[in-house]
């Protein structure tokens, strides 16, 4: 008794590479997602506080990280921020952290250019208080 045995389908060829960019599709970031990003790094940095909401407060609801509006020019990004700052934190140096800070991570998680970041410190917070 005899047993043919199949040869093996024949698999389609793997991509090993990736093809040239104008094959590959375009890969869009919203300014929204970016400023959630620069928030969320701007929270990471020592001597930031949560931004106090004015209506949340009286809600009783409220504190965000901080605020960003971002805005992209194809690969470059400008960032203004709103952040807090514990009292008595030096704030050119605190601001100067959260710059680089938030540069650097936008940076490395979008593959975008940050060509310049505003920040405005909306409060300076001292022991829970807002200043």
């Amino acid at each position: 008794m005899s047993t043919s045995i199949a040869p093996p389908a024949a698999v389609p060829q793997q991509r090993t590479r990736t093809g040239p960019v104008e094959e590959r599709g375009r890969t869009v970031i919203p300014d929204a997602v970016i400023a959630k990003i620069a928030v969320r790094a701007a929270a990471e940095v020592g001597g930031t506080r949560d931004v106090h909401r004015r209506l949340g407060a009286l809600l009783g609801s409220g504190t965000r990280p901080a605020r960003a509006q971002a805005r992209s020019d194809g690969n470059v990004v400008t960032l203004r921020l709103g952040i807090a700052v514990h009292y008595p934190e030096p704030l050119r140096g605190a601001t100067r952290e959260v710059r680089e800070h938030v540069r650097e991570k936008v940076e490395v998680l979008t593959g975008l250019a940050v060509r310049h970041i505003d920040i405005e410190v909306t409060e300076l917070v001292r022991d829970g208080r807002i200043s």
